[in-house]
């Protein structure tokens, strides 16, 4: 891994702003020890993908994450609020489709084709993973 463009403490700090903006609750009281273990492991990918310089916090708290790995040439993934249409996006996939629910739920809150997804490199898509699930945790 490369040198970290920011400090592990500063971008904690962006992640607690994040969650914050967002009203994510991130009590480990309200959490079992799944959702404890799950919460730690988005939490790491998030302020890692920070710390490289591939996501920022904007000014109205949103993640907006840069893929590095897969070779695309698109802007920059802002992660605007889920909304409830967000959820609803879900509701166009078939039960067994948890993937393409996944996806589906990403591009709305992205504004973005959910191909965009599908095509990106496993770690580029482990970002986009964590960020949705801790919106929708």
């Amino acid at each position: 891994m490369s040198e970290p463009k920011i400090s592990k403490e500063m971008a904690e700090q962006e992640f607690d702003r994040f969650l914050e903006a967002m009203d994510i609750e991130a009590d480990p009281v309200d959490m079992d020890e799944d959702d404890k273990k799950g919460f730690k492991q988005q939490k790491s990918r998030l302020v890692a993908a920070i710390m490289s310089g591939s996501a920022i916090i904007d000014d109205l708290g949103q993640p907006v994450f840069t893929p590095k790995r897969s070779g695309e040439d698109g802007p920059p993934i802002t992660f605007y609020e889920p909304t409830g249409a967000s959820i609803m996006a879900m509701d166009r996939k078939k039960k067994a489709e948890d993937v393409g629910k996944l996806y589906a739920t990403m591009a709305d809150m992205t504004k973005q084709p959910a191909k965009r997804f599908a095509s990106m490199k496993y770690p580029d898509l482990r970002v986009c993973i964590a960020v949705t699930t801790l919106f929708l945790g």
